[in-house]
């Protein structure tokens, strides 16, 4: 019997959050894991900043990797898989080549962060085939539940692999938790090798298998780069581009923020924190599937917006009652409702994203999105870090809640359905 992915929902929804999985393993080191043990080893939050900044910045450069998908395909093993494959292999390796960096005996960041540049690189280019994959597979009215499961996926594997990776930092050191992140990444690499995305494809190039007949496979550079442009720069897609700006901004001071605030100000331990950054990011991904039908029905736009309120609310609570900071069931409930918000958040965006998507240069439109949505995360932490260490813990939670504010008054003005006529108009 052949795993063809058109065929069974439930593989569908099962291989890409298996996949998205994967991509959080890695966030779960190097986003999770290692700024709070770089935090309980005496660094500064601008050195934390620093660092989150550069790790993640090949999220940023996805846009580099949509064209060469859109242009150079083998339809025989399915017209993305063979980039997921490729990838999720270079994701494994990349690990084990992070576990050769040692365990920063020398103090400095330098290596740690080279090599967490290589692994997040991998793991970028594997979200852009995946993102390409899911929008070429899914149909239009399961995309608000599939994007729950594969929220869910990646929420669940930095969920897990946050606790694990500090506890197996504060223990083993790197060279365990990064060996343990390329064994699981393999095992999924292992899964993905018995699914096609179409009945009768081939599983690897030197099995038996027919390509399917397509008509959307572009025949040049210039024609991707012109088809790209007149999609992206339609109203509806600048406006969602620069509420994902603005979000991700924020979202680059809490990553550097964070770990710093727990360890050095709440007295929590790596291990700690970890353990219960992983227990509230695995509960928000829960809700955040359950609720993945209500979004197909609803509209993405209103659980957006509603999101993005909630979290600030939440970031503007933490702000205005530093007094009760030190009350570890009050500050962990406002962390978890703002993990909720925040996982409806990713989830909600993302469906609008792939709904603004042109099919002709769905991989490469998507990674544009998404890169310049990674570049704001990174410009986030960046700029944080020149002035982390002059801003007091108070104004930084008060900065991130007027940046959520800000994204929710620009979503009002978006219109899913003005959008939707022009992209007619355009494939005309």
């Amino acid at each position: 019997m052949q795993l063809a992915l058109t065929k069974r929902r439930w593989l569908r929804f099962g291989t890409f959050s298996a996949l998205y999985f994967a991509q959080g393993v890695p966030i779960g080191l190097l986003t999770v894991a290692v700024p709070a043990w770089l935090a309980e080893r005496s660094a500064s939050l601008s050195d934390v900043a620093l660092f989150s900044a550069v790790v993640s910045l090949p999220w940023a450069f996805k846009l580099v990797a949509g064209p060469f998908m859109d242009r150079f395909t083998f339809l025989a093993m399915g017209f993305r898989r063979p980039w997921v494959i490729f990838a999720q292999a270079c994701l494994a390796l990349s690990f084990v080549a992070l576990a050769l960096v040692g365990n920063l005996d020398g103090g400095s960041l330098v290596p740690l962060m080279a090599i967490g540049c290589i692994v997040n690189a991998f793991a970028a280019i594997q979200d852009v085939a995946v993102d390409g994959m899911a929008i070429d597979i899914l149909p239009p009215e399961e995309r608000g539940r599939a994007n729950a499961f594969m929220g869910f996926g990646q929420t669940a594997g930095f969920s897990a692999f946050g606790p694990l990776s500090g506890m197996l930092l504060s223990l083993f050191g790197l060279a365990a938790a990064a060996l343990t992140c390329a064994v699981v990444v393999a095992a999924i690499f292992l899964f993905v090798a018995f699914v096609r995305e179409r009945p009768g494809e081939r599983l690897m190039p030197w099995t038996r298998g027919e390509a399917t007949e397509r008509a959307d496979v572009q025949s040049s550079t210039a024609t991707i780069f012109s088809d790209l442009f007149r999609a992206l720069v339609l109203p509806m897609s600048l406006l969602l581009i620069l509420v994902e700006f603005v979000n991700r901004v924020r979202d680059g001071i809490a990553v550097a923020l964070f770990p710093v605030f727990a360890v050095q100000e709440l007295g929590l331990t790596t291990a700690q924190y970890t353990q219960f950054n992983g227990v509230i990011g695995f509960a928000a991904a829960t809700i955040g599937m359950l609720l993945g039908p209500f979004i197909d029905r609803a509209g993405a736009q209103r659980f957006l917006l509603f999101s993005l309120i909630g979290s600030a609310v939440c970031h503007f609570i933490a702000g205005l009652a530093p007094m009760l900071w030190q009350d570890l069931f009050f500050i962990g409930s406002l962390a978890f409702v703002a993990n909720v918000f925040g996982q409806l958040v990713f989830v909600s965006i993302i469906a609008l994203f792939m709904s603004l998507c042109w099919p002709r240069v769905a991989a490469t439109q998507f990674a544009v999105c998404m890169s310049l949505a990674n570049l704001s995360r990174s410009f986030g932490s960046g700029a944080f870090s020149l002035v982390a260490d002059e801003l007091s813990y108070v104004e930084d939670f008060l900065v991130m809640g007027a940046l959520l504010v800000a994204a929710a008054a620009l979503v009002l003005r978006f219109n899913l359905a003005a959008r939707t006529e022009r992209l007619q108009r355009l494939k005309g």
